[in-house]
């Protein structure tokens, strides 16, 4: 018996050669894509975990009408374009509706971004944008949507816009 031995054309070899790196191209790409998927997943779930409270705190304060204690929370770029009477004026008359029988507050959705931006005024760094649902007493519920930026490893506020219903009023 003799063995014979598998060769392969110099052009066949060359096929091989190419399918095969690209497949491990290919791979690599899959690999990587499912890498960064996974790891902002996980991010926007560990940084949701960090800005509810800062959301929920706010929205307590405001119901305890205290306006410090609210703007402590905002990040040092937003307290420079946002004066403290501001705050003051959203619990004062109807627009307390906003904060009056707050009982909780969940996300629903987060877009974490990273932004460089040559205006001053603009969050930076670490950016995310939030939005959710607030429940009040009465089992009524608004929306919310939120800014916050990450300021020496905390996360602040930026900016909150708050919707109620209109079937929702002061108690």
């Amino acid at each position: 018996m003799t063995e014979s031995a598998i060769s392969l054309s110099p052009s066949r070899r060359n096929l091989l050669i190419v399918i095969s790196v690209v497949a491990v191209v290919i791979c690599a790409c899959v690999g990587i894509g499912a890498f960064t998927i996974g790891r902002g997943i996980l991010g926007s779930v560990t940084e949701q975990a960090a800005i509810t409270p800062v959301l929920d705190q706010f929205m307590q304060v405001m119901v305890a009408r205290d306006s410090h204690r609210a703007y402590a929370l905002f990040s040092t770029r937003a307290q420079r374009q946002t004066a403290l009477a501001d705050l003051t004026q959203l619990y004062t008359g109807p627009n307390y509706v906003l904060f009056d029988g707050y009982q909780s507050l969940t996300i629903e959705s987060t877009n974490i971004t990273s932004a460089v931006n040559t205006n001053p005024d603009v969050p930076q760094g670490l950016v995310v944008t939030v939005t959710g649902t607030i429940t009040y007493t009465g089992q009524v519920t608004g929306s919310f949507r939120a800014t916050l930026e990450k300021e020496a490893g905390i996360w602040r506020l930026d900016a909150i816009n708050i919707t109620v219903p209109p079937s929702k009023t002061l108690k």
